[in-house]
């Protein structure tokens, strides 16, 4: 008893210094649930709303009928402010009636200006963090999830000398939303587009996918469509209608997004079969506030690193803390005995 006494102390103190070494955020990269419907505020500029040539539909319109076909309720609004930053967007009170808290998303969509991640990196945090995340903290369901849309590297900054490489924008491009991700206290997740640009630009010319050096073309908008389908029901695209593209390259365009938000739970039977358009909001338009989207929210969660608030240890934490601490116990007995 006086051993055990004595060894009580150092033991416990094994136990709180390895539970606190434990990072506040998590990286959840468990197997989810697939979620059936989901309700979406995106929030940006020309990068979502840029509409395909075929169709005249911008992203959330395509991702609306990519949903559709596979039996999903989506409901979306957008709050656009074309040509401008996040901020701008603040400023000119565009998205703030969307966040009034009278409805909660389950997705709320964050789209920066295309360059500002890699040019104003502290502007692009503040934002983010404190501009927006009180507002919509209290507009997000109870699992509700903030969505960074990942820019990708255009075909402007870096041959101005910014950096001196592609690979060197990508790269901050990845680090930077990093960043963000884990700043933000609240629940998020990064929409990795730049991984699926970068994917189809080792193959493919720039122009596969921009229509001049930035926006995304008919293609673009597709492979971003297929990319949020991923994210927000945690199912793969593959095998989703190719809509207005070529078979070819819908599948292509499915594979990459697959490739980038990997998805172990299969396509369900009934994919691919387009079930019409999307009657929650008219494409490349910012319809009126709290218009057609599910106050009611859904549990939708993702396969796909997720940033939550944590506290304390994990199930796997704990185990490996109590075998330091008896690691820690065998050690200390043994200096004890006569």
């Amino acid at each position: 008893m006086k051993l055990l006494a004595r060894t009580a102390a150092p033991v416990l103190l094994c136990i709180l210094c390895a539970c606190g070494s434990a990072s506040r955020f998590e990286t959840d990269r468990s197997s989810r649930d697939v979620t059936a419907s989901a309700s979406v505020l995106f929030i940006g500029n020309s990068l979502i709303a840029a509409q395909t040539s075929a169709t005249g539909e911008d992203m959330p319109k395509v991702l609306s009928r990519l949903a559709s076909s596979s039996g999903k309720t989506f409901t979306y609004k957008e709050a656009i402010n074309m040509g401008h930053t996040l901020q701008d967007t603040w400023n000119a009170n565009i998205a703030q009636p969307f966040l009034t808290g009278a409805t909660h998303y389950d997705f709320v969509v964050l789209q920066e200006y295309s360059t500002l991640p890699v040019l104003d990196a502290a502007q692009f945090y503040n934002t983010a963090e404190v501009t927006y995340q009180p507002s919509v903290q209290r507009s997000l369901t109870t699992s509700g999830t903030v969505l960074l849309f990942e820019n990708w590297a255009t075909d402007v900054v870096y041959p101005f000398g910014t950096f001196a490489t592609r690979a060197a924008y990508v790269a901050a491009l990845e680090a930077n939303y990093g960043t963000l991700s884990g700043n933000l206290s609240t629940r998020n997740a990064i929409a990795p587009l730049s991984r699926a640009y970068e994917k189809v630009f080792a193959t493919k010319p720039l122009t596969y996918l921009f229509m001049d050096d930035k926006h995304p073309n008919d293609a673009g908008v597709y492979l971003d469509a297929c990319v949020f389908y991923a994210v927000i029901f945690g199912e793969s695209p593959v095998g989703l209608p190719a809509l207005y593209m070529s078979a070819a390259d819908a599948s292509f365009l499915q594979a990459v997004a697959a490739e980038v938000v990997p998805i172990s739970t299969p396509v369900p039977s009934d994919a691919g079969v387009d079930a019409g358009s999307n009657d929650g909001a008219d494409a490349g338009a910012v319809p009126p506030p709290d218009a057609g989207v599910d106050s009611k929210g859904s549990d939708s969660t993702t396969n796909i690193p997720v940033n939550s608030s944590s506290t304390g240890c994990s199930t796997s934490g704990v185990a490996l803390n109590w075998m330091v601490a008896l690691g820690c116990a065998g050690l200390l007995a043994r200096r004890r005995r006569p």
